[in-house]
């Protein structure tokens, strides 16, 4: 499984050759079809989709500080940006970081960073009041995915929520360890970047939740559009009581 030096690597060099469909894949949106306006149009809907979930699920979400995790080009920092006082975006691609600050359209608002880290101490403990991270962790190495989410739990202000997607494997795919997938894509790919999968169990996140002093509001699981017979997706909506 990729440490996160050879993280940087693959995704430093996705975010230089095709960056808003290594975030939002599709067959017709390959080779940089992706028109920016509709790209981060994406964001800003789904954003008030999730807002608006959380609180239909009778949660409360102070309009402070705000986290993407896993930023990319800043697709949903932007958004964030509407709903929030402050937005900081934090990803591990210097190239998605360096395109993420060109688009970036609310001045000192948003701050992005660069971490090479399995941690997130760049961030003060309690400095936010919502987190948010969809179709990153996926990308993460089970073991760092946790770690990552315990986290959270820490940065995370007394009421503050966080809102994130994990997959876990199913069929055929869940008998295949991660270290063995990702040596047969090292070797299809020819040593070239790809994007990795990685599911975690939904007992594990909760557990992490738990120790780290969150209470699960919600976890909701579907099937994964387009990988249905290899991974299911999981939602957990947290608060910190």
């Amino acid at each position: 499984m990729m440490n996160i030096r050879q993280a940087n690597k693959n995704w430093t060099a996705l975010g230089e050759s095709d960056p808003m469909w290594a975030i939002l894949t599709g067959d017709d949106k390959r080779g940089r079809k992706w028109n920016p306006e509709e790209f981060f149009a994406t964001g800003q809907e789904e954003v008030a989709r999730v807002l608006q979930k959380i609180r239909e699920a009778g949660v409360t979400v102070h309009q402070g500080a705000a986290l993407d995790f896993g930023c990319g080009l800043g697709r949903l920092s932007q958004a964030l940006a509407q709903h929030f006082q402050r937005v900081d975006g934090v990803d591990v691609s210097a190239s998605m970081i360096r395109q993420a600050q060109q688009y970036n359209r609310h001045g000192d608002k948003v701050e992005y960073h660069l971490n090479i880290k399995t941690d997130l101490s760049l961030f003060p403990r309690n400095r936010f009041d919502f987190i948010y991270s969809h179709i990153v962790l996926q990308h993460i190495p089970p073991r760092h995915q946790l770690l990552y989410i315990a986290e959270f739990m820490d940065l995370l202000k007394t009421g503050g929520v966080a809102y994130f997607q994990t997959i876990h494997a199913r069929g055929a795919r869940a008998w295949f360890p991660n270290w063995f997938v990702d040596s047969y894509r090292f070797v299809k790919h020819r040593g070239k970047a790809f994007i990795p999968m990685y599911g975690v169990r939904s007992s594990e996140v909760e557990r992490t939740i738990r120790e780290g002093g969150g209470r699960l509001e919600r976890r909701r699981t579907e099937a994964y559009a387009g990988w249905e017979r290899r991974f299911a997706t999981d939602f957990f909506l947290v608060v910190k009581p």
